[in-house]
């Protein structure tokens, strides 16, 4: 336990811690994707004010999503509060607040909207996975958490999620770290279903390999049917594994991308953007977080109404998805065009059921807003 609660306290703050071209002859994991013709996902709307009513005004979004109504929700990680808003964007109600007691939260780190309607945000420091029913009424704590928490929570069949957590232990006087990707029961901190595993000597004096080997070395998308996509943030590869709600793997999914080495400035910009963001989050010293050289091939992953995983690139400045179907198929390119330069690296894009949302983890005019997009052309 001494292990777990020293592991704890050291990473914590890494809770901040994603018309198409012709469908290719070639089997789905030896696709070529061509990006000649591409769809526009135009921003609709947004939420967000830089001063006015407090209930617009977000201190840092930590995570978004929808309600089982279609209402959108918004984690706000120093303001302690999930707020739901209409579609519309007219403020609803909050969820929890700052405070110690029953149903309050002093550092949310995640959040997911269970199947059947429920919420459950996850704050270590009040005790675990606390729970909300949809009118906000708090419903208690499902899972206590007092070591290692379960992070970058995706909704998965009836009331389980995907996450990732690491377990440490002491193999012949040496600290190994084991991070797990897994399904989870709502009231269980042990995955009843791993989808991937990586152990390693963890050195606590290099932040940087937890977040590459560990927090950061996947990420997944899931569906309300048990279907999981992970894929690894790679520099070199674009791959993508399917499995079904019994984690038999059915698809796997590559295409051909350049490698795309960062630009010096770009990797100094990236290094103090992380190192400051974990000042804010109240760590007391450097993070010393040190880049990769080249850019992911694949940032981060949904799934929409129709079945259809959207994948972000990683390699490009201006928010690009390819889309596929379950059989692998890709089915279009799609990209946020009116965001352009590397500020678009900094965006952070949610997709399911109900829709696309979107939001600037460093926008320029120095307050948050949150977006919603429409596919041009297509209702999703």
């Amino acid at each position: 336990m001494i292990y777990k609660l020293l592991l704890t306290s050291t990473l914590v703050f890494l809770s901040f811690s994603g018309c198409g071209s012709e469908q290719s002859e070639q089997t789905p994991d030896e696709q070529v994707v061509g990006t000649e013709s591409v769809m526009d996902l135009i921003l609709t709307d947004s939420i967000g004010v830089e001063l006015g009513d407090s209930n617009y005004v977000f201190g840092s979004i930590e995570a978004s999503t929808h309600t089982v109504d279609g209402n959108i929700l918004v984690l706000d990680r120093p303001a302690c509060f999930v707020r739901e808003y209409t579609p519309g964007g007219e403020f609803v109600r909050n969820f929890g607040r700052r405070g110690s007691g029953p149903g309050e939260f002093n550092n949310p780190l995640s959040m997911v909207r269970l199947g059947d309607g429920r919420v459950a945000v996850l704050d270590m420091q009040t005790g675990g996975m606390n729970l909300f029913l949809p009118g906000g009424e708090w419903d208690g704590i499902s899972a206590e958490i007092f070591s290692e928490p379960v992070m970058w929570l995706t909704a998965a069949d009836g009331n389980r999620y995907v996450g990732t957590i690491n377990d440490l232990e002491v193999v012949n006087d040496q600290l190994i770290l084991t991070a797990y990707v897994g399904r989870f029961e709502i009231d269980d901190l042990e995955p009843s279903l791993i989808y991937w595993e990586n152990s390693f000597v963890f050195d606590f004096s290099n932040s940087s390999q937890i977040v590459k080997e560990a927090y950061f070395a996947k990420t997944w998308a899931s569906d309300r049917d048990g279907n999981v996509f992970i894929a690894s943030r790679d520099t070199e590869e674009y791959l993508i594994t399917g499995f079904n709600a019994n984690g038999n793997e059915f698809v796997e999914i590559s295409i051909d991308l350049p490698t795309v080495r960062k630009s010096e400035e770009e990797i100094l910009e990236e290094a103090e953007f992380w190192n400051q963001r974990a000042r804010n989050m109240g760590y007391g010293g450097q993070l010393n977080y040190q880049p990769d050289t080249y850019r992911w091939k694949i940032h981060s992953m949904g799934i929409d109404s129709q079945s259809r995983l959207w994948v972000r690139r990683g390699i490009e400045e201006t928010p690009t998805f390819d889309v596929f179907d379950y059989d692998g198929n890709h089915l279009f390119t799609a990209e946020i065009s009116s965001i352009t330069g590397t500020d678009g690296l900094l965006w952070e894009v949610h997709v399911d059921e109900f829709g696309i949302l979107a939001w600037s983890l460093n926008p320029p005019d120095g307050y948050q807003k949150l977006y919603t997009l429409e596919l041009a052309g297509e209702f999703l």
